[in-house]
C-alpha cells in the first residue's frame, strides 16, 4: 500500500515578510496598503515591489475586523423549502452580492426556539446586518432578540421590535384581499369563507381584515363560522373544507390564506368530485407554480416577491449606512382566473 503523504503547508506571507524584503517598519507597509497621503514615492515603490515579489494578498477579513465591518449579512428563514422565502433570499442575494456582502443563511424549520439559537449565533459571527423572516408560531421571541442585538435588521413581514436600527418591509395584504371579496361578491356570492393562518402573524391578520372590510363594503356581516384560523398545513386546509362543506348551507366561494392551506383545500375538494370554477370559487394567495399550472388556474391575491426580496437588501444597507431605520410597504393586487369566474349559487 502507497502511503499517502501529506501536502506541505505554505506559510502564508504576512506584512512582517514584506517590510523585511522592503527594509522598512511594518506600520510603512500598512501605510502604503491603506494608501496613506503622507508616504514618499521611494517607500511606495520599495514596499510594492516587495508585494509583488513575495505574492502577499492582505487578509481581507482581518483588515474588515479592524474596520469594525465584516461585508457579511445574516438572513434567518423559517424555511427555505417554501418557494416565498427562496425568491425573496435569492433576489435579497443579488443585490447584496453586487454591493459586495456575502450572505450567511440559516433556516429554523419554522421552530421559534431555533430562530432565537440562529439569531444569537449569527450575531456572533458580527454581522453588518440582519434580514429576519421569523417562525411564525412565536414571532415575538424572535422580535425580542432582534431587539437586544442591536445589529441593524430588516424584518420581512413581522411586526416590527423597537430599535432605532430596525427596518420593515411590508405587504398591504389587506388591499389585496379586499379586492378578492369584492371581486367573489361581484359574481353573486354571499357567503364567502376564509381558511386562514393564526391572526397573531401580521400577514394573516391583515389578510384578515381585509376580508372583514371587503365584506362590510358589500353589507355583508362576516359569519364566524366560515372563518377559521388555523396553523399553516395542508391536512388543516382540508380538514376545515370538510368541515366548511359539510355544512347545510356551505360556501359557494373559499379564499385560503396560505399555499400549504390552498394544497389542502384542493385536495379535498378532488376528493369530493366538486369542480373548481363551476361548483365552487377558490382564491389563493401568492402566485406560485401551484396557482398558475393548475386545471383551471387559481386566482391569486398576488405581491412581486423578487421586489420585496431586492426592497429589503436596498433597506438594509441603508439601515447600515446610516444607522436609521425606516418602514417600505409594497402592494398586493389581485390576478382573476379561471377558479373564481362561478357565479354564486344562491345561498344566502
Amino acid at each position: 500500500m502507497v502511503p499517502v503523504q501529506e501536502m506541505p503547508q505554505v506559510a502564508r506571507v504576512t506584512i512582517h515578510d514584506v517590510a523585511r524584503r522592503a527594509g522598512v517598519a511594518p506600520s510603512s507597509v500598512s501605510r502604503v496598503l491603506n494608501k496613506h497621503p503622507n508616504v514618499s514615492a521611494q517607500l511606495r515603490q520599495a514596499v510594492e515591489e516587495a508585494v509583488r515579489e513575495l505574492d502577499y494578498r492582505p487578509d481581507a477579513g482581518a483588515r474588515s475586523l479592524r474596520a469594525g465591518k465584516t461585508n457579511l449579512v445574516g438572513f434567518l428563514a423559517g424555511s427555505v423549502v417554501n418557494p416565498i422565502l427562496a425568491t425573496i433570499y435569492m433576489s435579497c442575494e443579488q443585490v447584496l452580492r453586487a454591493q459586495g456582502y456575502s450572505m450567511l443563511l440559516a433556516t429554523s424549520l419554522n421552530d421559534p426556539h431555533l430562530d432565537v439559537t440562529y439569531l444569537r449565533l449569527i450575531s456572533r459571527r458580527r454581522v453588518d446586518g440582519l434580514i429576519v423572516s421569523s417562525a411564525v408560531a412565536r414571532v415575538d421571541l424572535a422580535a425580542d432578540i432582534v431587539a437586544d442585538l442591536s445589529v441593524p435588521t430588516v424584518m420581512l413581514d413581522r411586526d416590527m421590535p423597537a430599535g432605532e436600527r430596525i427596518s420593515a418591509v411590508m405587504s398591504d395584504h389587506a388591499t389585496g384581499m379586499r379586492q378578492a371579496v369584492q371581486h367573489l361578491v361581484s359574481l353573486g356570492h354571499r357567503r364567502i369563507a376564509l381558511i386562514n393562518g393564526l391572526a397573531t402573524v401580521r400577514p394573516f391578520r391583515e389578510r384578515l381584515l381585509g376580508y372583514q372590510s371587503g365584506l362590510q363594503a358589500a353589507g355583508l356581516g362576516p359569519d364566524p363560522t366560515l372563518i377559521s384560523n388555523v396553523a399553516v398545513a395542508e391536512s388543516l386546509g382540508y380538514v376545515q373544507t370538510q368541515l366548511l362543506l359539510d355544512m347545510p348551507n356551505p360556501p359557494t366561494a373559499i379564499i385560503a390564506g396560505a399555499n400549504l392551506l390552498l394544497l389542502g383545500i384542493l385536495k379535498f375538494i378532488q376528493e369530493r368530485r366538486l369542480v373548481i370554477g363551476r361548483d365552487i370559487a377558490i382564491v389563493g394567495c401568492d402566485d406560485l407554480d401551484i396557482a398558475r399550472l393548475y386545471s383551471p388556474p387559481i386566482t391569486v391575491v398576488a405581491r412581486d416577491l423578487s421586489m420585496l426580496g431586492e426592497t429589503a437588501a436596498h433597506l438594509l444597507i441603508q439601515t447600515i449606512e446610516s444607522g436609521r431605520g425606516s418602514t417600505v410597504t409594497l402592494p398586493t393586487y389581485l390576478i382573476v382566473r379561471g377558479s373564481s369566474t362561478v357565479a354564486g349559487l344562491g345561498h344566502t
